[in-house]
């Protein structure tokens, strides 16, 4: 029987909790004994801590910031406990945080009190040491010694010095009279400013609770921003009336979103727009990123009034920042559009469609893939930002009168020609400007620049090639350490030896090889003797092998090697190539013509896309 469980995706801040709970009952959190234990470091406690501290002292309360805790998944249980499946980490170490601020700022005999509550299953030891921190008897005298008792239980060790930490840091300040006030201002946070993502999981069994956490921990299924918008997307919603023309758009919905993340996993797709691959467990967030931007800046950010504000700050909510984007995209459509509910999906999902659409027309166009390619390369980390801005420039109209595909084209050389250096410049200044590049020289400033020049060259020799529709493979280029800037004639030439007496003698293949150089007839040695007739007489005598006196053999290597190493300064550009690092390392010092048509051959059938 398929399951009816269904997810419901909300922001709550720790009041919203109690308020929730009301007079009648508390908030419960119950933690089920297949997960692990506590296990928060003493840093972890601290980053949190001063992560609250860095918001608390900003104009939060002037703009509606606010400071985002990670997602926290949950289901209701028959006894209307909340059972978490991930999450207890962070729930326990605001417990222990309001244990401090209860026992120590507020006053025990104020109305103040832990939003929730919070039990273990089969963790008495636990329960009972938390218990302790929080009576008479710890508080009074603050005797940490008298918690050696707890110790010997692991989760005990982990609570106790999270707990020693906090009021380490709390004291800290209390101590000093000019940060006396921001134990207060951290304490409004806590309550009313830091917000919690809230997974829930309706009708959720405990077969699927325990498949749930162990995905989630075992990072299959992380809560990324994706998934959160496809919760706030295909959630359940209230309506008088559409139901059945919602669900039938949210199963649409579900479809198209298996259909993109698939084809974002082929990688002649996906690499030439992103930089960091392994950044993304879910890749249609990458989409989502985009338009987060786009959202945020063109129509969050004028949407402000006196009474609201739906704009989102990076700064502190930099993990989440496009599912909280979204989550606000959506109440603005809602309370300041009118929008109803199938209209809100129908508006963010026909967006998402047409990024996807727009992405896939860059792929297509051959031209766009090299280019875009190699600007994003280029961008680095910030290659978000700089495909939001490829895509304004996609949008834009031309003022021209020029087809806005044409104006996109124009737009991408423009960019690419800013990254090479190459504005505001006529052919032969440009032709100077890169003769001049010398590799590897004192500052090694000019390496940077030849390897974006050489990569161009690469994208447009296969650009040249009309009767292929090849394209450049970014995956393979974009890894580490994957390509090499080498020479073109080696520099230090090492001559093959080996003594071998048969057909794959390393020497006898070399001196094949040099047989098919272009300029075989133009080269002769130092003392006039034509090299191709060498060649000749020293493979059909053998005269390679040192047993037969290989003096020939070294007199037509080193002539070889000297006509192509002539040709161009060692270390000037024109002697320079970017190659696959394999590939070059396999092929070591053979001279440059050699080299060329064996990679040619290989690089055609293994690096480029068809």
């Amino acid at each position: 029987m398929k399951s009816s469980r269904s997810v419901k995706v909300v922001l709550k801040t720790m009041s919203d909790l109690q308020i929730e709970a009301g007079n009648a009952i508390d908030t419960i959190f119950f933690i089920d004994g297949y997960q692990r234990g506590y296990r928060w470091s003493k840093s972890d406690v601290r980053d949190l801590l001063e992560d609250i501290r860095e918001f608390s002292q900003t104009q939060y309360e002037n703009n509606d910031s606010f400071y985002c805790l990670q997602p926290i998944i949950v289901t209701k249980s028959h006894n209307n406990e909340w059972k978490v499946i991930d999450g207890q980490q962070r729930l326990t170490t605001l417990y222990l945080i309001y244990t401090y601020y209860i026992s120590y700022i507020a006053g025990r005999k104020s109305k103040n009190k832990h939003p929730f509550e919070i039990h273990y299953k089969n963790k008495l030891t636990l329960e009972e040491c938390l218990r302790y921190l929080y009576s008479d008897e710890f508080i009074e005298t603050e005797n940490f010694s008298s918690l050696d008792k707890y110790l010997k239980d692991i989760d005990c060790y982990f609570v106790i010095e999270a707990y020693k930490e906090i009021c380490r840091y709390f004291n800290f300040l209390l101590d000093n009279p000019k940060l006396q006030n921001q134990v207060y201002d951290m304490r409004k946070v806590f309550d009313n400013y830091m917000k919690i993502i809230w997974y829930e999981l309706i009708n959720c069994d405990s077969e699927e609770e325990v498949s749930m956490f162990t995905k989630v921990n075992m990072g299959k299924i992380p809560l990324t921003n994706a998934e959160l918008i496809k919760a706030l997307l295909l959630k359940d919603i209230n309506s008088n009336g559409n139901l059945e023309k919602i669900k039938s758009k949210q199963e649409n919905i579900a479809v198209k979103w298996d259909e993109m993340e698939s084809k974002l996993q082929d990688e002649s797709f996906w690499s030439f727009l992103v930089n960091e691959s392994d950044y993304y467990s879910t890749r249609i967030d990458f989409i989502f990123e985009v338009m987060a931007e786009d959202v945020n800046e063109n129509i969050l950010k004028n949407s402000e009034n006196t009474n609201e504000n739906y704009y989102v700050d990076k700064k502190y909510n930099p993990k989440y920042y496009s599912f909280h984007v979204f989550n606000n995209y959506m109440k603005y459509l809602k309370n300041r559009k009118n929008y109803k509910s199938i209209e809100i999906i129908d508006e963010i999902w026909n967006n998402t469609s047409e990024y996807y659409r727009m992405f896939n027309d860059w792929f297509k166009n051959r031209t766009w893939y090299h280019l875009i390619g190699f600007i994003i390369y280029h961008a680095g980390k910030y290659n978000i930002q700089k495909i939001y801005d490829l895509s304004l420039k996609y949008k834009k109209q031309d003022n021209e009168g020029r087809g806005h595909k044409t104006s996109f084209e124009i737009e991408l050389k423009k960019l690419t020609k800013d990254i090479i250096g190459a504005t505001n410049l006529d052919k032969q200044e440009l032709r100077n400007k890169i003769s001049e590049l010398t590799y590897n020289n004192e500052s090694g400033s000019d390496n940077k620049k030849i390897r974006s020049i050489l990569l161009l060259y690469n994208l447009a020799a296969l650009e040249v090639e009309e009767k292929t529709d090849v394209k450049f493979a970014f995956d393979k280029f974009k890894i580490k350490n994957a390509w090499d800037l080498e020479h073109i004639n080696a520099v230090a030439s090492e001559r093959p030896t080996d003594e071998s007496d048969i057909e794959t003698n390393a020497s006898l293949i070399w001196l094949k090889s040099a047989l098919e150089l272009p300029d075989i007839d133009k080269i002769y040695t130092s003392d006039n003797q034509k090299v191709h007739d060498l060649i000749k007489e020293t493979i059909e005598k053998k005269l390679y092998l040192s047993k037969n006196d290989n003096s020939k053999f070294i007199n037509i290597y080193e002539s070889v090697i000297n006509y192509f190493n002539e040709l161009e300064s060692p270390d000037s550009i024109g002697n320079l190539t970017l190659l696959d690092a394999g590939i070059n390392r396999s092929y070591k010092n053979d001279v440059f013509p050699i080299k060329r048509k064996k990679i040619i051959e290989k690089i055609v059938r293994i690096y480029t896309y068809h």
